[in-house]
This record gives structure tokens, C-alpha cells and sequence, in this order.
């Protein structure tokens, strides 16, 4: 996704522990979850997984595309004004704490096209909210 868009968009990665930089992004490591927040509430859009920062975004009112996979549904800890990416296979939602073969699957079938979409969508909601 960053490959894809790192020309037209600047990318920010904030990361923690072990975490590795993703190339392409402007990497703030080590910060705690207030700091990456206020970070967070200055940028037009959240591209993430379902969690944390997920929730800090809806709470700090910033769009999202959010990658639930098929762990957990976006009906229980998801926003409508978020872009949701949910897998719903026949054992979705899975709710296993490990990773799982029917997670991978389910991450493996949301595609950086079906990304790139979503996050030019967001962003032009951004332009005719403003």
C-alpha cells in the first residue's frame, strides 16, 4: 500500500518493541499510546488493523480504513464512518486469540487494491467534510 501511494500521500508509522519500520514511512518509534494518539489526531486518516489505535481514531473523530480480516466483526467493535475490511467466511468471526489458518486466509483475501480504493475514498470524504 505505501509502495502504491508513497508519491502522492506521506505515510507515518509509529512502532514499539521489536516492530520494524515499513518502508517508505516516516518511523516515531518507541512512543506510548498518549503520545502516538496526539500524533494520531493531527493526521488525516488512521490505515490500521482492529484495536487500539482503531479506537483511539474514532475517538479523536478521524477517518479509517480499519483491517478487521476475520477475527472479530466490525458489528461489535467497529464505526460507520470508518471503512471496515471484513472477511466473512463461514467460520467468521473466529474470536481465536492465536493465529490461525482461517485469519490468514482471511487477511490474505483483502487485497492493496481493495486498500488503495478505501483509503482514496476516505481521504476524499475528508476533503467534503472540510
Amino acid at each position: 500500500v505505501v509502495k502504491k501511494l508513497k508519491n502522492q500521500y506521506e505515510f507515518l508509522q509509529i512502532t514499539y518493541g521489536s516492530n520494524k519500520p515499513i518502508e517508505g514511512c516516516i518511523n516515531i518509534h518507541g512512543l506510548n499510546f498518549r503520545s502516538s494518539v496526539a500524533i494520531l489526531s493531527k493526521c488525516d486518516l488512521f490505515i490500521g488493523t482492529e484495536g487500539g489505535m482503531h479506537h483511539a481514531a474514532a475517538a479523536t473523530n478521524k477517518r479509517a480504513v480499519v483491517i478487521f480480516g476475520g477475527h472479530i466483526s466490525p458489528n461489535i467493535t467497529g464505526y460507520d464512518f470508518h471503512k471496515n475490511l471484513y472477511v466473512n467466511l463461514k467460520e467468521s468471526p473466529c474470536g481465536y486469540k492465536n493465529v490461525c489458518k482461517h485469519c490468514e486466509e482471511c487477511m490474505n483475501l483483502i487485497s492493496t487494491e481493495e486498500m488503495v480504493k478505501n483509503i482514496k475514498k476516505q481521504l476524499e470524504n475528508n476533503k467534503l467534510k472540510s
